[in-house]
């Protein structure tokens, strides 16, 4: 075997060795996020937010600053649609009372 079809075959084995990787934490990442929704539909309050950063590369993201219980919050949520929204716009916040951490924008279709 040469060594050209010895690096080909290498190549294809790593290729396919990085697919279950990358299929597994997609996986973990998705389930963890629907676990973090079921949490905060368990028990959940609303309150307004204000937005402190907005992205939109690889992806419409919106990072929220909240108060709860005089504690303020900042933590980023996802958008599903193409909204026009920008910093220090005020936005509504669906977060669980359990572990006010967690929550969901309006934006979000799971809210």
């Amino acid at each position: 075997m040469t060594k050209n079809i010895r690096n080909k075959i290498l190549t294809i084995l790593i290729i396919l060795s990085i697919i279950p990787i990358v299929g597994s934490i997609y996986y973990y990442l998705r389930t963890s996020k629907l676990n973090d929704i079921d949490q905060i539909n368990k028990s959940f309050e609303y309150t307004k937010g204000i937005v402190v950063k907005k992205t939109v590369y690889k992806g419409r993201f919106i990072d929220v600053r909240y108060i709860v219980n005089g504690k303020s919050y900042v933590e980023s949520d996802g958008m599903n649609e193409k909204v026009d929204i920008n910093e220090g716009d005020s936005v509504m916040v669906k977060y669980s009372t359990e572990k006010p951490e967690l929550m969901i924008t309006q934006f979000n279709d799971q809210f």
